[in-house]
């Protein structure tokens, strides 16, 4: 018996060479080996008792535009056996709601559009690392190809509620979707009110907001693995959707919020709300760092506010930040960090703005014991200075003066 040369989805006659729906010719593509996507392949053969062999193959026309399996597009979703459930209802226990068997949907029904290129609308994504999230009123779990979220993936929530659930591609082993509770919000609900934007964000605008994460995702924030802490070399699959990941970090930032009401917020547990801040933040630092520069006073000069139009010879000014902390368990750190002026424990930075009122110098954090002389001495910022530089602070850092002029001497 020779090489069989035909397409093994139920219902397809398609051979090696024909002309397919999309004008391309027929190519056959063999089952794979890996386990969650050779699943995803037997299931949309939808052959009943049927045993793959080593030929066993599938034809282009099942995947997008005709083209066969792709880096992008995995698994077969065009033009796949419908999957006929008879209508009847299921009995309520105390852990799952009323509902009828027609409504629940099998994990292989594919999303087809009749348009004229006869290709589906992206929903969900099979392949581990490329997955994106789109929100659902009724719940779904679905099998069909897209492309990356902030390109292909149309996220419609007008229609949603806060009851409503999110059709997720965090793939465990067992099954290829999961169900997960749609947040209470996410930044599609004020997308449209820069008021709400500046309130949650603290930023002016969604456009703002938007650019910002634009810039984070293109140094690297689809590929933060928030469970390792690690860079992976290709988008990284997430229980939330990235821009809600973000969304979430600039409320923290912004309110202030505790993790115990971020969980509430966004339905994940309070352990992987700390990890995704944190992934996010280390990313920022690194991202964003660069904008925080002190720029020459000539640069400066050249658009003075009108309150400092006494004062145009001021590059910067001076003042010491402090941030609360839980108390260390060691006792030299206790020591260390205890601040007398806020009498907590406090980590202890040196901020510099600069009379149009951008953030000019971050100085290291120090414990909340050191003092503002000792910060301002070995932060590395008076070998910034030069000559004519004016600097403004207030009295608690009488030794400015003395310091500055013996480094013009």
């Amino acid at each position: 018996m020779g090489k069989p040369n035909y397409c093994a989805i139920k219902d397809c006659h398609n051979k090696s060479g024909d002309k397919g729906r999309f004008g391309r010719t027929i190519k056959l593509h063999k089952l794979p080996k890996e386990g969650i996507v050779r699943s995803a392949w037997l299931r949309a053969i939808s052959r009943k008792d049927f045993k793959p062999s080593t030929y066993t193959s599938v034809c282009s026309d099942h995947f997008p535009r005709g083209e066969g399996r792709t880096s992008v597009h995995k698994v077969p979703s065009l033009h796949l056996p419908q999957k006929v459930v008879k209508e009847g209802k299921v009995r309520n226990t105390k852990n799952s709601l009323s509902t009828s068997i027609s409504e629940t949907e099998s994990i292989l029904q594919p999303s087809i559009s009749h348009s004229e290129s006869d290709q589906p609308k992206p929903c969900c994504s099979i392949d581990v690392i490329e997955q994106t999230h789109s929100y659902s009123k009724t719940p779904m779990r679905t099998l069909c190809e897209s492309g990356t979220e902030s390109e292909n993936v149309p996220l419609s929530t007008a229609s949603c509620t806060k009851n409503d659930k999110i059709t997720q591609t965090n793939t465990p082993p067992a099954e290829l979707s999961v169900q997960v509770t749609r947040p209470e919000i996410i930044i599609d609900d004020i997308a449209s009110s820069d008021e709400e934007v500046l309130f949650y964000t603290g930023l002016p605008c969604y456009q703002a907001f938007k650019a910002l994460f634009d810039t984070l995702i293109a140094a690297g924030a689809d590929r933060m693995n928030v469970d390792d802490e690690i860079m992976m070399q290709e988008k990284s699959y997430r229980k939330l959707r990235l821009i809600d990941e973000f969304f979430m970090v600039m409320m923290r930032l912004r309110l202030g919020l505790l993790l115990n009401d971020l969980q509430y917020r966004f339905k994940i547990s309070t352990g992987r709300v700390s990890r995704i801040f944190n992934s996010w933040i280390s990313l920022m630092a690194t991202c964003l760092k660069s904008i925080v520069f002190l720029p020459p006073l000539q640069t400066l000069q050249q658009k003075v506010p009108d309150c400092f139009k006494n004062f145009s010879d001021t590059r910067i000014v001076l003042d010491c930040t402090e941030i609360f902390i839980e108390t260390p368990s060691a006792l030299e750190n206790k020591s260390l960090t205890y601040s007398s002026y806020k009498s907590h424990n406090t980590f202890k930075s040196l901020v510099g703005v600069s009379m149009t009122g951008a953030v000019v110098f971050l100085s290291n954090l120090w414990g909340g014991s050191a003092s503002d002389v000792h910060i301002t001495r070995n932060c590395g910022l008076l070998e910034l200075l030069e000559e004519g530089d004016a600097v403004m602070v207030d009295k608690g850092f009488i030794h400015i003066q003395s310091d500055l002029k013996k480094k013009r001497s």
